[in-house]
Parts: structure tokens; C-alpha cells; sequence
């Protein structure tokens, strides 16, 4: 099972944020779950790069909650990515039904790339992995 990308901003600055991170980080599908679900949204990505040093792998979540303030839909969104990330966040399945359609897809694929990670060997090319 392969995931997508949303569109093919979300794919290229997916790639933009993955060849930031250091090499030992760049397949790594913890670290790339939180990159992957950043980069799906302009917004979303604002709201949580502050608080995700891809040089350090690390995520502060906690204080990413306290100043941050989302949306119903991004709230979710984010929860999901820690979740991916290191399990600090639940989000129940229902949760999902407040997300629009491309929000929907998102949480989707980001999930199926947790589980699956990127294929390998990750050739960059103009192969479209978006829908």
C-alpha cells in the first residue's frame, strides 16, 4: 500500500524540509510522519516548525499545545503528528470526521507513510505521488 501526496506543493515542500534534516533522520518514518503531515498545509506548517528542530529530532509538543492556537481541524492535525511521532498525543478515530476532504487524505496517507515509510529506494524524479 503506497500513500500520497495531497497536491504536488505538499510533495515538493516535503522534499524542501526532508533535505534540511540530517542524514541519519532523512528515512526516518517517526521523523518524516511529523514533516510529512507539516508540510500538507501552509497554516499547520507555520504553526508547528517552530517547534520541530529537524537537526535535533526533536518535537516540543507540550509547549507547542500551550502557544499555539488551532483550529478544530488542525488541532487534530497536530495531535496526529506526535502521535506518529512518539505516542504523547491519542486521537480517536472519530476525531477525523471534523477534517474536510483534503485535510481527510492527509491524516490518511500520513498515517499509511508511518506504517509504510517512504519506498525504497526514495528516488527523487518527477514521478507524481499525489493524487
Amino acid at each position: 500500500m503506497n500513500f500520497s501526496f495531497v497536491n504536488q506543493d505538499h510533495q515538493k515542500k516535503f522534499q524542501e524540509i526532508r533535505e534540511a534534516m540530517p542524514l541519519y533522520t532523512r528515512n526516518n518514518k517517526e521523523y518524516l510522519s511529523v514533516v510529512f503531515i507539516m508540510a500538507g498545509d501552509e497554516e499547520l506548517y507555520s504553526k508547528m516548525a517552530p517547534y520541530f528542530d529537524v537537526q535535533e529530532g526533536i518535537l516540543s509538543s507540550v509547549k507547542m499545545f500551550e502557544e499555539q492556537d488551532f483550529s478544530t481541524a488542525f488541532h487534530v492535525l497536530a495531535r496526529l503528528a506526535v502521535h506518529l511521532f512518539n505516542h504523547n498525543e491519542t486521537v480517536e478515530p472519530l476525531e477525523f470526521m471534523s477534517l474536510d476532504d483534503q485535510r481527510m487524505a492527509l491524516a490518511m496517507n500520513a498515517i499509511l507513510f508511518r506504517r509504510y515509510g517512504l519506498p525504497s529506494p526514495y528516488e527523487e524524479k518527477e514521478e507524481k505521488f499525489y493524487s
